[in-house]
């Protein structure tokens, strides 16, 4: 029944949390469960010093963007690599990295750096499609580059280090955005286009010093976190304070105007977030209440007799999940459901993590209801059935790109 509500909620247009959210509510009441359970399994869902993280770096991330940091990694980006063959895609790729260590956020990652890059790929006559596509798969790195705020909701779910999650989430990342750059190249090469023109060593070390600022949050976030200074929620408001210097009075280009419209959209994005994973929180708690997980993990030990099938079946649920849900919800529903299995294979939690997460990243770029479609189209005033076109063959990609991360578990875990 909660199934069939939630899916036909989803199916007329309402809102994730509210779907959720009524769904779960339902369910309860005609099972008889006291409504009181319902508030304070709600409330219990948002009630985590781990999760006060979440408004944080999305605060930062968007003191980030108002302060001009992403216009200078992108000017960083392009005298780094615009020399070389395809170099402008590939700035635009390694752009969106370094933006995804700031933001923690896809459709944050395809606004800011899509928003500037597609107008610069189609002025050097790169093709609509290619250009949409190439950036709204590059902005799939939000969630997967930490600081992510899906890993960090997947690391409260499944009550694992976040430090470690963050750590094991950068070789994914590089690894994908390698790809991608790979990609570029021959793609550039193929249909002939030509490199920029090589600037001086001077030009380049007067761009990375205004990028350097920018440069340096991921740094000081992760470091701090991996080296014992902070926890990751102390980490995000250290990057609040830290965004808020460099924009006021480093780049000078925040104003008291910005920085309001900047809070009163954090605490929009933040509240959708949030109520997202309250109700997730029910959902969960009803599905457990129901025994449903025992059922799955029956389920899948009756017909997943190894590991990598099991991961391999996940993977395409997950694909589908990706396709229709937001990575948040997805993670705090499902994480219940697998964890228990993960256990009994002996498979890592941390890198089911980094699975669960890419997969999702892929999900973020499928239609119908991909959120970076969505972005891209709008940014790049993109009719969406050709964002939906162009983006196509880097699923392809990422999919395969994803696969090598699922079997070689030493992309995620060299570090830890």
């Amino acid at each position: 029944m909660i199934l069939f509500i939630f899916i036909v909620l989803l199916l007329i247009g309402a809102p994730i949390a509210i779907a959720i959210g009524i769904a779960s509510f339902v369910a309860m009441y005609q099972q008889g469960i006291s409504l009181d359970v319902f508030a304070r399994t709600l409330f219990s869902g948002i009630d985590s010093f781990t999760l006060m993280a979440i408004p944080f770096f999305i605060f930062a991330g968007d003191l980030m963007l108002s302060g001009g940091t992403s216009r200078r990694i992108i000017d960083f980006a392009r005298k780094l690599v615009g020399w070389t063959t395809g170099g402008l895609p590939i700035a635009g790729v390694l752009s969106s990295m370094l933006f995804a260590a700031l933001s923690g956020s896809s459709p944050a990652t395809v606004a800011a750096i899509g928003g500037i890059m597609i107008p610069s790929l189609r002025d050097a006559n790169y093709s609509r499609k290619f250009s949409v596509g190439l950036m709204t798969a590059a902005g799939s790195l939000g969630i997967i580059i930490p600081p992510s705020i899906t890993l960090l909701v997947y690391g409260s779910a499944a009550e694992v280090s976040i430090g470690d999650l963050f750590i094991a989430g950068i070789m994914p990342g590089v690894f994908i955005g390698f790809v991608l750059i790979v990609v570029s190249y021959v793609i550039a090469k193929k249909q002939g286009h030509q490199p920029e023109k090589r600037v001086s060593f001077g030009e380049l070390l007067r761009s990375f010093i205004h990028a350097f600022w920018g440069i340096l949050l991921p740094i000081i976030v992760l470091g701090g976190i991996y080296i014992g200074i902070f926890t990751p929620t102390e980490a995000a408001a250290v990057a609040i304070v830290y965004s808020f210097l460099i924009g006021l009075f480093v780049y000078k280009e925040l104003t008291w105007k910005k920085i309001y419209n900047v809070t009163r959209k954090s605490v929009i994005t933040s509240s959708m977030i949030m109520l997202v994973i309250a109700t997730s929180n029910v959902f969960s708690w009803y599905l457990t209440y129901e025994n449903i997980p025992k059922e799955i993990a029956a389920f899948f030990l009756e017909y997943a007799d190894t590991k990598v099938v099991f991961l391999l079946m996940v993977f395409v649920i997950l694909l589908v999940v990706g396709m229709f849900m937001d990575t948040s919800a997805a993670v705090l529903i499902f994480v219940p459901l697998f964890l228990p299995i993960v256990y009994e294979f002996g498979i890592d939690p941390i890198h089911f993590g980094i699975i669960m997460i890419v997969t999702l990243a892929i999900g973020m770029l499928t239609p119908p209801f991909g959120l970076n479609l969505f972005v891209a189209s709008g940014v790049s005033k993109t009719p969406f059935s050709n964002v939906v076109q162009g983006t196509f063959p880097f699923i392809i990609v990422l999919i395969i790109a994803a696969l090598f991360i699922l079997f070689i578990p030493g992309l995620s875990l060299l570090f830890i």
